[in-house]
């Protein structure tokens, strides 16, 4: 979660309730800073404790485990999340398509007026590990020792390519199920991640000025365009796909078991 969510109180009831019903709270900083990976590292950690602060006012817990926005993380988180007392990092996408990704994130927003346009993390976290490892103490895609636990995003192996809702969405069910083929059959485990944008139906009239429009000349995600009637059952069958054959837990206690 964003730390910046905590603070409307007309929200504190639905996170208690979240909290309270065994789902885990993580970091998501305090700001949603897109260009997290660079900042420099004071302002960084301003982030990470901002959004420690808030959430341990409203359920009296501090997070555990942290996901950079857009996944653009950096090495240097590593001696900030260690310090901080954080057992796991989320933010390594290890798929191939990352460069056309960073593209796609600079192009859409090259009308911005200052701040950050980039997306996802260092380009060599292409090639780091598909399954949970602890890191090196200086690299997040090198496996090693007295780094952090890190639970990389879930990719379709050998091809690297995205398996996630949001893609589910504009790649259509076919391609979810022989990639969760490959995925089973090589008995590895599963991170499938959801957006808040996915459950958001954005072509109700009171939300239709969020979202570009066609002519607009940028890219336009899926979630945004597809009604949450849609959207629902189509989750809803991924999910009691992957549910026939795997066990659900939290980040946390997945990262527990990494050695």
């Amino acid at each position: 979660m964003v730390g910046h969510d905590f603070a409307l109180p007309q929200n504190h009831g639905a996170i208690r309730a979240v909290a309270a019903q065994g789902h885990e709270i993580a970091n998501h900083t305090l700001t949603h800073a897109q260009g997290f990976r660079l900042l420099d590292e004071r302002a960084m950690e301003a982030e990470v404790a901002g959004m420690e602060e808030a959430c341990e006012a409203v359920i009296g817990q501090r997070p555990v485990g942290f996901r950079s926005p857009g996944w653009n993380v950096g090495d240097n988180a590593i001696r900030i999340l260690k310090r901080r007392g954080y057992t796991y990092d989320s933010s390594i996408h290890p798929m191939s398509l990352t460069p056309l990704f960073k593209f796609l994130h600079w192009w859409n927003t090259s009308s911005r007026t200052g701040g950050d346009r980039t997306t996802l993390g260092q380009m060599n976290y292409m090639f780091a590990p598909l399954t949970p490892y602890r890191t090196s103490p200086d690299a997040l895609a090198r496996r090693g020792k007295g780094g952090i636990v890190e639970l990389p995003l879930t990719v379709v192996p050998f091809v690297r390519a995205p398996f996630w809702a949001t893609f589910l969405l504009a790649s259509g069910f076919g391609l979810f199920q022989k990639s969760y083929s490959v995925i089973r059959s090589m008995g590895l485990p599963i991170q499938y991640t959801f957006h808040l944008s996915d459950f958001v139906d954005y072509t109700t009239p009171r939300l239709a000025d969020q979202v570009p429009r066609p002519g607009d000349g940028v890219y336009i995600p899926q979630a945004l365009t597809v009604p949450l009637a849609k959207k629902l059952p189509l989750f809803q069958r991924a999910m009691e796909i992957i549910a026939a054959d795997y066990e659900f837990c939290t980040l946390r206690e997945w990262a527990e078991t990494v050695n």
